[in-house]
């Protein structure tokens, strides 16, 4: 964790931080050699590219992807209607459903330096 990490993550509320916390440890876990920088002011895992990034807003964190519109949400849980990014909004005070998510997170590694 780098010193911009550290603040960033430092500024949320406790139920942000707990969730914000969660994806993070979710995705390094499941993608450890994705590097966490902060760019945009919130944090982003890159491997060659972009692959995702965690979001904060008032009532809830989301889990983003640089290339959303491309994968496949059998669960439907992606939102965003832009050209390539979508996210997953988590309401403040509930857990992941990593098992859902992981799709996600390996067809964007999986895309990760196609683009």
């Amino acid at each position: 964790m780098t010193i911009a990490t550290d603040s960033w993550y430092s500024k949320l509320t406790d139920d942000q931080r707990e969730i914000a916390f969660q994806l993070r440890q979710f995705v390094n876990e499941q993608q450890p050699h994705l590097r966490e920088e902060i760019k945009w002011n919130q944090p982003c895992f890159y491997g060659s590219s972009m692959v995702c990034y965690i979001q904060r807003a008032k009532e809830h964190m989301a889990l983003g992807f640089g290339q959303g519109a491309r994968l496949t949400d059998i669960g439907g849980m992606l939102e965003g209607s832009g050209n390539q990014m979508r996210h997953v909004k988590f309401p403040l005070g509930k857990s992941l459903d990593e098992s859902a998510l992981k799709p996600l997170l390996d067809q964007a590694v999986a895309l990760d330096g196609v683009v």
